[in-house]
C-alpha cells in the first residue's frame, strides 16, 4: 500500500521581488512579480516577505495574491479591488524589520504573478524588502 507523504522541499530562493515593495505607499498594490512553476509543476510553497524597518499601524497586515496565467495571457492587475487567491498575514507591532511567512500557498502549473497589498498604516521602507519563495510537493512510498 502506497503512503503519501511530504517530499523533501525545494532550497528558498532568491529574492524575486527586486525594489518592487520598495515605498510601496499604504493601501496601495505592488506591481506583479513573475513566479514561473511552468517547468517545476510544485503544488505549494511558502513565500517569505522581508519587509525593511517600519512601524505598523494596529491591526497592520499585508496580503498576498497569487494570479495563475495561460501561456503568453497575463491577467490584468487587479490586485486592488480583488481577485486571484488572497493570503493575509499580521504584522507584528513596534518598530523594525519584519518577516512576514505565507505559508500553503496554493500553485498552479504554469507563469503565476504575485503581487502584495500593503496594509501595514504607513509605507514600506525605502530598501530591504524581499520576497523569496520554497516550493515543496508531495511523495508517494
Amino acid at each position: 500500500m502506497a503512503t503519501a507523504k511530504w517530499a523533501t522541499p525545494g532550497t528558498q530562493g532568491t529574492n524575486i521581488a527586486g525594489t518592487t515593495l520598495d515605498s510601496l505607499a499604504n493601501l496601495a498594490t505592488s506591481a506583479f512579480i513573475t513566479y514561473d512553476n511552468s517547468s517545476f509543476l510544485d503544488f505549494e510553497g511558502s513565500v517569505v516577505v522581508n519587509l525593511g524597518s517600519l512601524t505598523p499601524g494596529s491591526g497592520g497586515s499585508i496580503a498576498l495574491r497569487v494570479f495563475s496565467c495561460q501561456g503568453s495571457d497575463v491577467p490584468d492587475n487587479t490586485g486592488s479591488v480583488g481577485g486571484g487567491d488572497v493570503y493575509i498575514e499580521p504584522l507584528l507591532a513596534g518598530t523594525g524589520a519584519k518577516v512576514v511567512v505565507f505559508k500553503m500557498v496554493r500553485f498552479y502549473p504554469e507563469s503565476l504573478r504575485f503581487c502584495f497589498t500593503n496594509n501595514s498604516g504607513v509605507g514600506l521602507a525605502a530598501s530591504g524588502n524581499s520576497v523569496k519563495v520554497r516550493a515543496y510537493n508531495e511523495g508517494v512510498s
